[in-house]
């Protein structure tokens, strides 16, 4: 069975793309929700439905699924896709998805985000800050530019962002990334991965004798290779 962390690391990378390009639309415009039609806006000129996931309490350091909120009569139309987590976590046994409330540590707020934007179909999520704490909820209906698999450079940065915040499996999301973004990915060699996009380049990740990332160099075109990025240290979430 698989655990959160495998799913986490299946859906870590993709989500993160999501997420920056999401943040490239809607800059800093200030957030706003309208619970009972459903809809978050940005500044005056964006609004995305929504499904609710739950909120990070930040004193008790706590998340709480939304479907666990009784005492908030949220519409019921609005907490189907943290169900659909839940049920997943029933057949597949993982307590993260089942349990009304958890502490954060290991598991973070953005962890559970993003592994419940990728479940539920790939997705992007918003993580909206409210005093003393932050509700987190899943858009749909965003601009298809979010959602189109990432440049090679892009590749890149998300893969060293990743791994710099989050503990989690190189290879599986390495693996998992490529896939979901459209390239096809060899062995080269005994310890890296090259990955080509007809037309844009290829890319060539590189592991150490612990599976992480070690190096990533992007060759767009027939251009010379692009500079190497080395893996960052691991950062605490």
């Amino acid at each position: 069975m698989p655990t959160f962390q495998d799913h986490f690391a299946d859906h870590a990378a993709s989500s993160f793309a999501r997420q920056m390009a999401l943040g490239d639309v809607i800059g800093k415009r200030p957030w706003g929700i309208d619970i009972q039609k459903g809809l978050l806006r940005f500044g005056d000129d964006l609004e995305y439905p929504v499904q609710l996931l739950g909120t990070h309490a930040f004193e008790a350091r706590t998340w709480l699924w939304v479907w666990a909120n009784t005492q908030s009569n949220l519409p019921p139309q609005l907490t189907e896709a943290a169900l659909r987590i839940r049920q997943i976590g029933g057949v597949q046994t993982i307590e993260a998805f089942t349990q009304p409330s958890l502490e954060l540590g290991k598991i973070t707020d953005h962890m559970i985000a993003m592994t419940c934007s990728g479940l539920e179909g790939g997705r992007c999520y918003y993580r909206a800050p409210y005093e003393g704490g932050a509700l987190f909820v899943l858009l749909e209906d965003v601009p298809a530019q979010v959602l189109a698999p990432v440049s090679l450079p892009r590749v890149s940065t998300v893969l060293m962002e990743v791994t710099s915040q989050f503990d989690v499996d190189h290879r599986r999301m390495v693996n998992n990334f490529l896939r979901q973004q459209g390239l096809h990915a060899a062995p080269c060699g005994a310890t890296s991965i090259r990955a080509d996009r007809a037309g844009e380049g290829h890319i060539e990740i590189s592991f150490d004798e612990l599976g992480r990332i070690s190096n990533v160099a992007a060759t767009l075109g027939s251009a010379a290779s692009a500079p190497s990025a080395q893996a960052a240290p691991r950062k605490s979430p």
